[in-house]
């Protein structure tokens, strides 16, 4: 079964869900994976868990849409696979456009890996978003929604249900070994706050708290930086500001922390938590999209209401080391129930099966 995986920009949160997806399929005999992605702001290092992967060129803007569709469907064209797996909104266009108009012989899986329609914009943008996705749906067979409250939102906002499948994000149950020291205040409770320096993060709702109360006993560390601009803010007394580190080292971060901080604005499903949950951390989250999901109110971490600029306030001035332990410990054994990469990558593999077949796949809807 040849399947064809198309992106646009593929980096961070879905580069990482390509290559775990990708590495997962290696071992079956009877999958070959190809990649399409833009040269432009995609990762590499993809040769060795893809039988092929093809770059197109491109740069977003409205002027350069129909190169991109032009350049995609000749790869289809050559490739001629039986499903293509098209993540993220602006490649599920380019692939999906076209087939309004002319027959296909592939199944179409669309992932927009969290739904432009739930962003944290205006009700007409919304509407507009979510009326582009039920136009592009029609040419689909299955739309993978990456949590269940992506998915009830997506039914909400019109798409049909019946070509929806649940299927949470996986990642490998493996820590990364790394000779990184970090000789962090163990007399302070010291939280990780991993992610893109942008609105839907939320780093700036927490410091907006965090700075106001100043607790003497807490410290952050920031991983990350501004997709736009790499110049970070400057470290104070109370942040830390890393930059993004190199992926072999991340664990060490992670395993150095106390708590992981969330506090996005809107959130399709939140990797950062599950890699925390791996790594036996508590998280502390925002009360936003799929992120209560995962993380359970005094059971697994801890949730504050974005509505209440004092419900963020109360949690940090509560935390304690000793606690925050037990409620890691609780965090590894729901990795281990749900989120390891082996369950995610049989799911997927169960879904092409079945599509490629024309079964329909009761068990995951």
């Amino acid at each position: 079964m040849k399947i064809l995986h198309v992106g646009e920009y593929v980096n961070g949160g879905v580069a990482t869900y390509l290559k775990t997806l990708l590495s997962g399929l290696q071992k079956y005999d009877d999958i070959e994976n190809y990649l399409l992605i833009s040269e432009y702001k995609s990762q590499q290092g993809w040769e060795n868990i893809t039988k092929k992967v093809f770059y197109y060129k491109y740069k977003r803007s409205i002027a350069n849409i129909f190169l991109a569709i032009k350049q995609i469907h000749a790869v289809i064209k050559d490739i001629n696979p039986d499903i293509i797996h098209v993540h993220s909104t602006w490649a599920g266009l380019f692939v999906r456009l076209p087939y309004l108009l002319k027959k296909r012989k592939a199944k179409i899986i669309y992932q927009s890996h969290g739904w432009s329609f739930l962003m944290d914009t205006s009700k007409y943008k919304k509407n507009i978003y979510a009326f582009v996705e039920k136009i592009l749906s029609i040419p689909t067979d299955k739309i993978i929604n990456i949590s269940n409250y992506e998915q009830n939102q997506a039914i909400k906002y019109g798409l049909n249900k019946n070509k929806m499948v649940m299927i949470y994000n996986g990642v490998e149950d493996k820590v990364n070994k790394s000779n990184l020291k970090l000789n962090w205040d163990r007399n302070k409770i010291n939280l990780l706050f991993v992610g893109r320096l942008d609105r839907q993060k939320g780093l700036d709702l927490f410091l907006d708290v965090y700075n106001k109360i100043k607790l003497e006993n807490i410290h952050l560390y920031v991983i990350g930086a501004s997709i736009l601009d790499n110049n970070l803010p400057q470290s104070t007394k109370y942040v830390t500001y890393l930059g993004w580190v190199d992926n072999k080292d991340i664990d060490a971060y992670y395993q150095a922390c106390d708590a992981v901080i969330m506090p996005s604005r809107w959130e399709g499903f939140g990797l950062v938590a599950v890699e925390a949950m791996r790594n036996s951390k508590p998280v502390i989250v925002s009360s936003a999209g799929a992120l209560p999901e995962l993380i359970k109110n005094n059971i697994n971490g801890y949730v504050f209401n974005l509505k209440d600029k004092f419900s963020l306030r109360d949690i940090l001035i509560k935390l304690d080391r000793d606690k925050l332990k037990i409620i890691g410990f609780k965090n590894r054994k729901l990795f281990l129930k749900t989120f390891t990469s082996k369950q995610f990558v049989i799911n997927i593999l169960v879904l092409y099966k079945f599509l490629n077949k024309n079964i329909e796949i009761e068990k995951l809807q």
